[in-house]
């Protein structure tokens, strides 16, 4: 990894001219590259709590849920997630 000497942000290989050259993200500095070893990976791992889940009830309260309500609710959404592991 490298970093600007101006601003200090990291910088990416990009190509310039059919030439690679490190660029500052955030002032558009560059530099050549040394060595051509640079890699750009991305890799996005999701967890099983990332996933939406929608509780439909037959009978929808308009009124405040009480404390036993939210707790048993809580342990049904727990229950599931510990289901898909």
């Amino acid at each position: 990894m490298k970093f600007c000497d101006k601003c200090g942000a990291l910088m990416l290989p990009t190509k310039k001219d059919d030439k690679r050259v490190l660029k500052c993200r955030e002032c558009g500095e560059e530099k050549p590259i040394e060595k051509d070893g640079y890699k750009v990976k991305y890799h996005v791992k999701h967890s099983p709590k990332e996933k939406i889940i929608i509780i439909e009830e037959e009978d929808v309260k308009k009124e405040k849920m009480s404390g036993d309500e939210r707790r048993e609710r809580r342990k049904a959404i727990l229950e599931h997630y510990q289901d898909d592991n």
